[in-house]
């Protein structure tokens, strides 16, 4: 039940950042043209993700040491001085509450290319390696098509500049690794060379993620203006890391069962500045948690 409190917060945040800027218009780049962006982006983290409270009537086997109920981190919060008691074969021990990544924000870079195809029609694949920032690691990959639809209309249409629509469909692979303050699970009054039971230092969490958009942009100038709402479908599986052991084996057991799915709606708003061959795309997220991407831009004509 900890657990899964502690880890629900991080799993809808990498449901924003790997659903993140998979567009930057709903023109398409142009037949066998390519255009590669280099991103990065900034969620930052709303307070009241950042915590949850627990009381002893929620639990069956332990209980918060010296109060009825607390206050403490998820994996994106802070410090905590929350303990929690319990037996084993009549042995008092311990355990610290988890505490989170001590960041107000998380951050990450990508590289991102986008090739034109028939029907005005992209494909586009986004890539990062293992980028470790703070206490945080990340490792994405994963591929997007979208096709303009207006331009089944645009003979109709009196205005040569008019409001572009577009689809897009896209999966993407997200594994997020946070990294916090050892815990040991030991007893309260340890014997001469007795051990911890286990000790825990992160959490990792895979995420496979959908994301569904209709999409709306318009030029003016040099300018762009972008606007889509996005439907998300996610699987989430989860693993602590740590001492390794049968302890640590046993809670990886029971984290499994709450591996889940998970489904959201969210809104992007974004604007574009075109120079030479090369532009630079902004992008808002509207949801659950704000997300911002910047990147620039470079287009093989």
């Amino acid at each position: 039940y900890v657990s899964s409190e502690y880890v629900s917060s991080a799993a809808s945040a990498s449901v924003y950042q790997s659903s993140s800027s998979w567009y930057s218009s709903a023109e398409s780049v142009g037949k066998f043209k390519l255009d590669v962006s280099l991103h990065f982006n900034v969620l930052p983290i709303p307070n009241k993700q950042k915590t949850f409270n627990i009381s002893n009537s929620e639990l069956l086997t332990m209980e918060i040491r010296g109060a009825q109920s607390a206050e403490i981190p998820t994996a994106l919060g802070g410090h905590t001085d929350t303990f929690f008691d319990f037996t084993i074969d009549d042995e008092a021990y311990e355990w610290q509450a988890f505490e989170g990544i001590k960041q107000d924000v998380v951050a990450h870079p990508y590289i991102q290319a986008t090739v034109g195809l028939w029907k005005e029609t992209d494909v586009t694949l986004r890539y990062s390696p293992k980028v470790t920032i703070n206490t945080s690691s990340y490792d994405i990959f994963g591929a997007a098509i979208k096709h303009n639809i207006t331009q089944y209309f645009r003979k109709e249409m009196e205005d040569s500049n008019p409001i572009e629509l577009a689809v897009l469909a896209s999966y993407s692979i997200f594994n997020l690794n946070l990294y916090f303050d050892e815990v040991a699970i030991e007893p309260i009054d340890p014997k001469p060379g007795s051990e911890p039971l286990t000790s825990i230092d992160s959490i990792i969490i895979d995420a496979n993620s959908w994301l569904f958009q209709l999409i709306a942009s318009k030029r003016v100038n040099k300018f762009e203006f972008t606007g889509s709402l996005g439907y998300t479908a996610n699987d989430f599986n989860y693993k602590l890391g740590g001492q390794d052991g049968p302890f640590l084996d046993l809670f990886n057991e029971l984290l499994s069962l709450l591996d889940e799915s998970k489904s959201e709606f969210k809104g992007d708003i974004g604007v574009n500045y075109y120079f030479n061959k090369f532009y630079i795309s902004s992008m808002v997220t509207i949801g659950k948690f704000p997300n911002v991407n910047m990147a620039l831009h470079y287009k093989f004509l």
